[in-house]
């Protein structure tokens, strides 16, 4: 074979894997946005009319219990990444032995997890009054934690299986059957609502979708990979679980301050301004976690094709990907946030639940901030986890977490609701400046300044379009709400959009995205034909 031929076979073989990762990621995030549309779609639906059967008070405790119940999260200990990572490899050489290895090691893990998740959960119970401002206010407040202990617990013995299609970029099958049981449990949940105006009997009906929704889909996972099921497989070695080890004590820090920086603002918000207002910021909540739904779940549906590339790649290429990623990551949270700021007090106000909900406008700019500076960092975050860096800056969540709360205490007295937000906003900037460092570092070998120099240059963007969009917007020139909302929002996206084509046509990043796309038509119409 000559040189010609052996290079004309290595660039085929390395475009059929960008082919194959890049075509894996594509099914899994239009599975995944197709699951959350329907999803969000219904939680509207679902969310109005809880609202108005049952009241703020039962929204405040929806949130207030779920953040509570974060605590017990630490059970977890990160196993769950670490197994993911580990999958990688042996995944790539269809490894069966090892992945039967890795699978009963953590099933095994998350059995005993789910009993330590139910022990502890019984022992927070004669304490979750403390949490609350006035719990008199809130009647079977225990009975309420008990059942959502139960599903939190039913939910680790159950969904163990789901780690190993994900990591084998395959989730959209699975997609289907989630989509079924989400549909299922809104139905039935709006039925309850309307009909029994009970909550605990809405608390049942998640409790038996969890179930419903685990055993459909462990069927599926055990048709697709019925060799993990074999009795007798062999225990993984002590030089094996070494790694997993390592990262498991790294991922336990990770999961604690990943805890006090996502779950204490509502605990906080119970705390010193009571459930109501938990209630309220539910709301915008909502909408934020339904946008970050979408976002993480086409972001974290391509996490296993980067940590494929990070196993085959050279960190150039490794850099070179990121960057893109990076850069599409501004385009949709920049896109995000702005809109938020924009329609968010219009929407909430005149569209869906009435002025009496409303946040004022300082605690929306920065709710919008926190959401924008926390999505650039789930990028760094999944590259991360992809390359099994967790040992590297396993103490950064812990800082996070402190800055947080003292923050957060400190500025809750003299501005509110704002003051939590703010805290908040501190803690996500500090990870901002120390993240990035631990990549470039160890994964792409390269200096960190750029992505500093890129990231202030992004955020001048952000407020140029975001000065002139609030403009427009704020002469308040139409007078139907549901027309303002829709035109606004095209008049955000027009001037940020415009602001991006202009400043960024030339560069790699953006030519990558428009040269990717070309490349999938390409090998569609190709495949057609």
């Amino acid at each position: 074979m000559c040189l010609e031929q052996i290079y004309c076979l290595t660039i085929k073989r390395i475009e059929s894997r960008v082919y194959m990762r890049t075509k894996n990621s594509l099914k899994n995030i239009s599975a995944s946005l197709a699951n959350n549309l329907l999803l969000n779609i219904l939680r509207f639906v679902s969310r109005t009319l809880f609202i108005k059967y049952l009241g703020e008070t039962y929204l405040g405790v929806n949130g207030m219990l779920s953040n509570v119940l974060g605590i017990l999260a630490f059970a977890d200990l990160g196993i769950g990444s670490a197994i993911s990572y580990s999958l990688y490899k042996p995944l790539s050489l269809n490894d069966k032995k090892k992945i039967q290895s890795l699978m009963k090691f953590y099933k095994t893990a998350y059995y005993i997890i789910a009993g330590v998740v139910l022990v502890l959960g019984l022992g927070l119970l004669p304490f979750l009054s403390f949490f609350v401002k006035d719990s008199s206010s809130v009647p079977s407040l225990n009975i309420y934690y008990l059942i959502f202990l139960f599903n939190m617990a039913i939910g680790y013995v159950f969904s163990y299986k789901r780690t190993l299609i994900i990591a084998d970029q395959h989730e959209y099958e699975i997609t289907p059957l989630v989509m079924l049981s989400n549909f299922l449990l809104t139905f039935f949940q709006i039925l309850v609502i309307i009909i029994f105006k009970n909550y605990i009997l809405y608390l049942i009906v998640q409790s038996l979708s969890i179930i419903f929704e685990n055993i459909v889909v462990n069927h599926r996972i055990n048709k697709k990979y019925d060799y993990i099921n074999d009795k007798n497989i062999e225990k993984l070695t002590k030089e094996e679980l070494k790694p997993i080890k390592t990262n498991i004590k790294a991922l336990m820090y990770h999961k604690v301050g990943s805890y006090f920086v996502d779950s204490t603002d509502n605990i906080l918000i119970s705390k010193y301004l009571g459930l109501s207002i938990v209630g309220f910021y539910s709301n915008y909540y909502l909408i934020i976690n339904m946008l970050n739904t979408f976002i993480n779940s086409a972001l974290y549906s391509i996490i296993s094709s980067v940590g494929n590339l990070n196993v085959s790649e050279k960190p150039k290429k490794r850099l070179e990907v990121f960057k893109t990623l990076n850069f599409l990551s501004f385009v949709v949270f920049s896109t995000c946030s702005l809109c938020l700021y924009n329609l968010f007090n219009l929407f909430i106000g005149d569209i869906w639940l009435g002025k009496k909900f409303l946040l004022s406008t300082g605690s929306v700019l920065i709710i919008c901030i926190v959401f924008y500076v926390n999505g650039l960092m789930h990028t760094n975050e999944a590259v991360k986890s992809s390359a099994g860096l967790y040992d590297k800056d396993k103490y950064v969540p812990i800082i996070q977490s402190i800055i947080n709360i003292v923050f957060s205490i400190l500025l809750v007295k003299p501005f509110g609701l704002a003051g939590i937000f703010i805290g908040t906003l501190i803690s996500a900037l500090f990870v901002m400046v120390v993240k990035p460092i631990i990549i470039y570092k160890y994964l792409f070998e390269s200096k960190v300044w750029s992505y500093y120099i890129e990231f202030i240059k992004e955020f001048i963007i952000l407020i140029l379009a975001g000065v002139i969009s609030n403009y427009i917007v704020s002469l308040d020139f139409i007078g139907n709400a549901y027309v303002a909302f829709i035109i606004y929002g095209i008049i955000t996206v027009v001037v940020l959009y415009a602001l991006i084509f202009l400043l960024y046509r030339n560069k790699p990043e953006f030519k990558d995205v428009v040269n990717r796309i070309k490349f999938m038509k390409e090998k569609r119409k190709n495949k057609n034909t």
